[in-house]
C-alpha cells in the first residue's frame, strides 16, 4: 500500500508544481501584458498633449498673424492714403507759389514717412509671398534687407522651389525673417547668403561669415525662449516638420539649415 500512496503523492506534488507554474507564467504573462498596456496609455497621453500643444501653438500664431494682416490693412489703407492725401495738398501749395523751400522740406519729410509706413505694412504681410509664392518673397526679403542694410545678401535658388500651402509658406518665411534679423544684429557679417534648394525636400540654409555663436544658445534657447530668437525658429520648424541643423563646428561665421519635406507641408 505504501507504493501507491508514494505515487499519489507524487503525482500531487508533480500536478501542484505545474499548476504553479502555469499560475506563475500566467501572472507574469499579465504583468507583462499591463505594462505593456500601460506603456501604450502613456505614448497615447504623450501624443495627445503633444498635439494639442501643437494646436494651440499653431492657433497663437494664426492669431498673431492675423493680427499683423490686420494692422498691415489698417497702415496701408488708413494712414497711408491719408498720407497720400496731404502729400498732394503740399505739391498743390508748392505748386501756387507758397514758401517753396519749407514745403519742399516737409514733401521730403512726408515722403520719408510714406515709405516707412509702406515698408512696416509689407513686414507685416508680405504682399509678394501672397501673390507670386514662397521664393519671389524671400528674394525681395533679402532685397529689402540689403537696401537698409547696405549689406550684400545674396539669394540663391536651386531647383525649383515649389509651392506649398500659404499657412506654412508664410511661417517658413518668418523663420527667414528671424534669421537675417538675428545675423544683421548679432553676428558683425560683411557677408549673407540665403540658400535655397529644391529637390524632393526643400533645403533652406542662412550663412553668415560673422562671429558666430555659442552653441549652448541652443540648448538653453529650448528651455527659456532666449537666444537669437532660436525659440520661435525652433517652434515654428516644429509645426512644418521640418529639422533645424545648426553647423556650430566652423572657424567663423554660422550657417542654419531647415529641411521642411514637402509632402509634410
Amino acid at each position: 500500500m505504501a507504493g501507491p500512496s508514494e505515487y499519489q503523492i507524487a503525482l500531487i506534488i508533480a500536478i501542484g508544481t505545474v499548476g504553479m507554474l502555469f499560475l506563475a507564467i500566467a501572472i507574469i504573462l499579465f504583468m507583462v501584458f499591463y505594462q505593456k498596456k500601460m506603456i501604450q496609455e502613456q505614448f497615447k497621453r504623450q501624443q495627445l498633449e503633444l498635439t494639442y500643444q501643437q494646436k494651440m501653438m499653431e492657433a497663437a500664431l494664426e492669431s498673431q498673424e492675423n493680427e499683423r494682416r490686420r494692422l498691415a490693412g489698417e497702415l496701408h489703407d488708413s494712414i497711408g492714403a491719408m498720407l497720400s492725401t496731404i502729400r498732394v495738398g503740399i505739391t498743390t501749395m508748392a505748386r501756387l507759389g507758397s514758401n517753396s523751400e519749407a514745403l519742399e522740406q516737409s514733401k521730403q519729410m512726408l515722403d520719408d514717412t510714406i515709405g516707412s509706413v509702406r515698408r512696416i505694412s509689407r513686414d507685416l504681410m508680405p504682399s509678394t509671398l501672397e501673390k507670386f509664392g514662397f521664393s519671389h518673397a524671400v528674394k525681395e526679403l533679402c532685397e529689402r534687407f540689403h537696401a537698409t542694410s547696405l549689406l550684400p545678401i545674396h539669394c540663391i535658388e536651386q531647383g525649383e522651389v515649389r509651392s506649398f500651402e500659404k499657412g506654412r509658406e508664410l511661417m517658413l518665411y518668418r523663420i527667414v525673417q528671424e534669421l537675417l534679423n538675428n545675423a544683421l544684429k548679432h553676428s558683425q557679417a560683411t557677408e549673407i547668403s540665403v540658400q535655397m534648394h529644391a529637390s524632393h525636400n526643400l533645403q533652406l540654409s542662412v550663412e553668415d561669415n560673422g562671429v558666430g555663436f555659442d552653441p549652448g544658445i541652443i540648448k538653453n534657447s529650448s528651455q527659456s525662449g532666449k537666444g537669437l530668437g532660436l525659440f520661435n525658429i525652433q517652434n515654428r520648424a516644429r509645426l512644418l516638420g521640418a529639422t533645424v541643423e545648426f553647423d556650430t563646428a566652423r572657424s567663423h561665421g554660422s550657417k542654419i539649415t531647415l529641411v521642411i519635406p514637402y509632402e509634410k507641408v
